[in-house]
C-alpha cells in the first residue's frame, strides 16, 4: 500500500491527477483505497491504496528437463497457488508437456478468463532454452529435445480467445524477478545464472533486459571453457555447462548424474555433515563456476550477479570459493568479493519472472486492460 501523498512525491503528478487515477484503478478492480494513513507530513492524513485481493493473477509455467510447475502468481509477485510434478527425462516431447501443463492448470482452477475467482491477465512460460524476443518461438532447447517450436500458437488454443500466451526463457525471466523483487531489487546493472541441466544467464543493463537479434542472448551455457572436456547437449566440445551443470557436480561428487532435484538434495545434506568427498566435488566445481564468471564479469562489470536455480541451493558451499578464485582474476585487481550472490526467490524465480511477462499489457496500460478484466 501507498498514500496518495507518497504517490504525488514519486511520480511528479498533482494531486488531483493521482486521485483521478486511484480511482481509476479502484473502479477498474485491480487497486482498492484503504482509509487514510499519517505519514509524517503536516496536515491532514492522506488517503491510501493498495492492491486489490481480488486483482488479477498470472498463470506461470516453469518448464523443466525433469519438472513441471504451474502457478497463480499475483501482482506483489507473490506465488498463491502452486503445483509440481516430477517427469521421467524421457517425456519431454511437446505435446507430452501440453497435456501435462492443461492437466495442471486444471488443478489450480483456471476456466477461461478466470483463475480461482479472480481475473486471468495471461500466460507465461519459462522454457529452458532460447527463445525469438516476440515471445512465441522456441528456437533452441537442446536439454528437451525442441528445434524451432511455435510454443505460443500451440498453447493458445488450449485456453481459448483472449488469454493472451508468451514464452521466456528461464534465465531472463529469473533476472526480471530477481530485479524486481529479489536479490537485486534496486540493481540496474545485473547478471543472472540459472542452473539445471544446462545453464543460461539473463542481463540486465541500466534497468533493462539486453536481447539478442536472434533469441540467442544469454545462452552462456555454451560459453567453451576447456578444450578438453566433454560433449555438451548442443554438441560442442567443452561448453561451460558440462562442467558447472547439475550432472557434472553430481558425478563429481559420486552421485547418479540424473538424479536430478533428490540428488542435488542429498548432495546438500552430504556437504553439510562434512563428507570429504563431497565436499573437494565442490571445490572444484566453484573453480571451474568461477572461471566462466571472471569471463562475464570483466565484459559486463554488474553490479550483482544472481545465482539460481541449483546454484542457489549448494551456493553456501560454493561462495568462498568463487570469491577466491575471482579475486585471482579480477581486471584490474578490483576486489569482487560478495558480487556474486545467492538469488532471493529460490526456485521460484522463473515462475514469478514468467507471471512478470503476462503483467506486461497491464503493466503498460492499467487502467485500459483492468477495464477489460471487470
Amino acid at each position: 500500500s501507498i498514500t496518495r501523498s507518497a504517490i504525488v512525491e514519486r511520480t511528479g503528478l498533482t494531486r488531483s491527477a493521482v486521485a483521478t487515477l486511484v480511482a481509476d484503478l479502484v473502479d477498474a478492480g485491480v487497486a482498492v483505497e484503504i482509509g487514510a494513513h499519517h505519514d509524517g507530513q503536516p496536515g491532514r492524513p492522506s488517503s491510501a491504496a493498495g492492491l486489490s485481493d481480488a486483482s488479477p493473477v498470472a498463470l506461470a509455467f516453469d518448464i523443466g528437463v525433469d519438472r513441471l510447475r504451474a502457478a497463480l502468481v499475483d501482482l506483489r509477485g507473490t506465488v498463491v497457488a502452486d503445483l509440481r510434478v516430477a517427469r521421467p527425462r524421457s517425456t519431454t516431447t511437446v505435446d507430452d508437456t501440453l497435456d501435462e501443463l492443461m492437466s495442471l492448470a486444471e488443478r489450480l482452477g483456471v476456466v477461461g478468463h478466470g483463475a480461482d475467482g479472480r481475473p486471468l491477465v495471461g500466460v507465461g512460460l519459462a522454457v529452458p532454452g532460447t527463445v525469438t524476443a516476440d515471445g512465441r518461438t522456441v528456437v533452441a532447447a537442446p536439454n528437451l529435445g525442441w528445434f524451432d517450436v511455435e510454443f505460443a500458437d500451440l498453447v493458445a488454443p488450449r485456453f481459448g480467445d483472449g488469454v493472451a500466451i508468451v514464452v521466456g526463457n528461464e534465465a531472463d525471466l529469473g533476472a526480471s524477478a530477481e530485479h524486481r523483487f529479489g536479490a537485486a531489487r534496486g540493481v540496474d546493472d545485473l547478471l543472472f545464472i540459472g542452473g539445471e541441466i544446462g545453464v543460461g544467464g539473463g542481463l540486465i543493463v541500466g534497468g533493462s533486459r539486453v536481447g539478442g537479434r536472434s533469441g540467442f542472448d544469454g545462452v552462456v551455457g555454451h560459453m567453451p571453457v576447456n578444450p578438453g572436456g566433454g560433449v555438451g547437449a548442443c554438441g560442442a566440445v567443452g561448453c561451460w555447462e558440462t562442467e558447472v551443470g547439475e550432472r557434472a557436480l553430481l558425478r563429481r561428487a559420486g552421485f547418479d548424474p540424473d538424479g536430478g532435484h533428490e540428488a542435488v538434495r542429498a548432495l546438500v545434506q552430504a556437504a553439510d555433515a562434512g563428507e570429504s568427498v563431497v565436499l573437494d566435488a565442490l571445490v572444484e566445481h566453484g573453480g571451474w563456476l568461477a572461471v566462466g564468471l571472471a569471463t562475464l564479469i570483466n565484459i559486463f562489470d554488474p553490479e550483482v550477479v544472481v545465482m539460481g536455480g541449483f546454484f542457489h541451493d549448494v551456493w553456501p558451499h560454493l561462495a568462498d570459493v568463487v570469491d577466491r578464485e575471482l579475486a585471482r582474476t579480477s581486471f584490474g585487481g578490483r576486489d569482487r568479493t560478495g558480487v556474486v550472490v545467492a538469488g532471493q526467490l529460490g526456485d521460484s524465480a522463473r515462475v514469478v519472472g514468467a507471471a512478470e511477462l503476462a503483467f506486461q499489457p497491464l503493466l503498460e496500460d492499467p487502467v485500459g486492460f483492468g477495464a477489460q478484466l471487470v
